[in-house]
């Protein structure tokens, strides 16, 4: 039986990057996906992918995908999305809060209205989607939550603080939520992919280039959705209110030491 065979699960920000990929490694294991993002139609971003066409991806891997557009620095965008899936499924199993921005620039150079862009979407956003699904989660007195975090916040940020920051106050969440909603049989987690992940964002703001202490750290895209997988499984009950790398979670917990996921020149090659 596959793990999540059944389940519901929020996806914020799946209509590209490391939210689609959760997205794909969570069909594959049998779970029907709200694909929540902004972008309904190709020409609305800068970026390449819509929620249409990452729930048409996943519904060719047979379950149930729903596109549903949600702008997650507006609450009452966040409550009707919320809404909405439960009333297509009846329940809300997982919310992966993946939805996030960042703007590159130093201290000194960047607007303070930009700052609080950052903070609505990347935090606030977070918050006002696990608000909305909490009374269901309370009421099957089960669900997982997982705030995606990243490497930045283990740097020193330079050229990226506001980033670093909003990333930093996911695992400060997700250790508070865990503790209030621990008695509800909630787990919460942060996960964060060891190094950078090629998406169309990362690759957009040259990550590689731009912020140099992330260096040449490469995940594959794929360890996200697989430690995402484990953590909404009885073995990954454990380490509710923790931040984890999903690297570092896989060669541990799964692959007996070894570690499947590092990406290397070859591989990045495919995405310049």
């Amino acid at each position: 039986m596959n793990k999540l065979e059944g389940k519901v699960a929020i996806i914020t920000g799946a209509s590209r990057g490391v939210g689609e990929y959760i997205a794909r490694e969570f069909a594959k294991e049998g779970c029907n996906i709200v694909v929540a993002a902004r972008t309904e139609t190709a020409g609305q971003s800068k970026l390449e992918g819509t929620i249409a066409e990452t729930a048409a991806e996943l519904s060719a891997l047979g379950v149930r995908a729903i596109p549903i557009r949600c702008d997650v620095s507006d609450e009452d965008s966040v409550n009707a999305m919320v809404q909405r899936a439960y009333d297509e499924f009846g329940r809300i199993d997982i919310l992966v809060n993946n939805a996030g921005i960042m703007a590159p620039a130093k201290l000194v150079d960047m607007p303070l209205k930009r700052w609080d862009l950052l903070w609505r979407v990347n935090v606030r956003g977070a918050i006002a989607c696990s608000k909305a699904v909490l009374p269901h989660m309370i009421r099957q007195h089960d669900g997982v939550i997982i705030n995606i975090s990243s490497i930045a916040a283990d740097q020193d940020g330079s050229g990226n603080i506001s980033y670093m920051l909003t990333k930093h106050a996911l695992r400060e969440l997700s250790k508070g939520l865990a503790a209030e909603e621990k008695e509800h049989n909630i787990r919460v987690f942060a996960l964060s992919p060891y190094g950078w992940v090629p998406t169309p964002g990362t690759l957009f703001y040259r990550l590689d280039e731009t912020m140099p202490s992330i260096g040449p750290m490469l995940e594959r895209p794929e360890a996200m959705g697989l430690a995402a997988i484990y953590l909404c499984g009885e073995e990954g009950k454990e380490l509710s209110g923790q931040h984890v790398y999903s690297r570092h979670l896989l060669r541990d917990r799964v692959n007996n030491g070894i570690d499947l996921y590092q990406g290397d020149a070859e591989f990045l090659a495919q995405y310049k």
